[in-house]
């Protein structure tokens, strides 16, 4: 196994690896797009637009914050804090749900040593994920790949089993935990 699927088999098992991050075997990547690594963003002045990306750990939308949603998102250098506006969380609501490699557009803000993104465009890159593990013959994880509001699948199904079955990356990279 290589070292990427190393890492998706140990997300699977435990949800973290201690042989690498799964962000940084997609960081080339990152870099041609220009987003900035979290460890960076200390570094960075306030007010001053910039990407990032990371996986989604938690998304909280609480009461109390009308509308806002507070995403923590996490690279293979550290964690993010991003705030979302009602109106941008409408407007990108299934990217923000469904993402678990997100890419974020915003403008970093500093209160005392805490730092924030607050968000203006949002980018579901999760599919750069998928190239991790070798999956490229196994049809079932196309299934992934619908749209959301597609009732059949894109390709003939043979039984419901496959239908049904997950795709390891679906499995290996947890969901974020959402919070009220």
């Amino acid at each position: 196994m290589s070292t990427s699927e190393h890492v998706i088999q140990d997300y699977a098992s435990t949800s973290l690896s201690l042989k690498a991050h799964p962000v940084s075997f997609v960081r080339e990547q990152l870099n041609l797009l220009r987003v900035s690594a979290n460890k960076d963003l200390a570094e960075i002045k306030d007010g001053t637009t910039l990407k990032v990306a990371g996986l989604v750990l938690v998304r909280q939308r609480p009461g109390t914050a009308g509308g806002v949603c507070f995403i923590i998102i996490e690279d293979e250098s550290g964690f993010s804090n991003l705030v979302v506006f009602e109106s941008l969380f409408i407007k990108y609501r299934k990217e923000i749900l469904q993402a678990r490699l997100l890419m974020v557009e915003g403008k970093l803000q500093r209160e005392g040593e805490v730092i924030h993104v607050i968000v203006k465009r949002c980018f579901d890159l999760t599919p750069l994920l998928r190239k991790l593990s070798k999956e490229e013959n196994d049809h079932s994880s196309l299934l992934t790949l619908s749209r959301s509001d597609e009732k059949t699948a894109p390709f003939p199904v043979e039984n419901k089993r496959t239908q049904v079955r997950k795709t390891d990356q679906e499995i290996s990279i947890p969901q974020a935990r959402n919070f009220r």
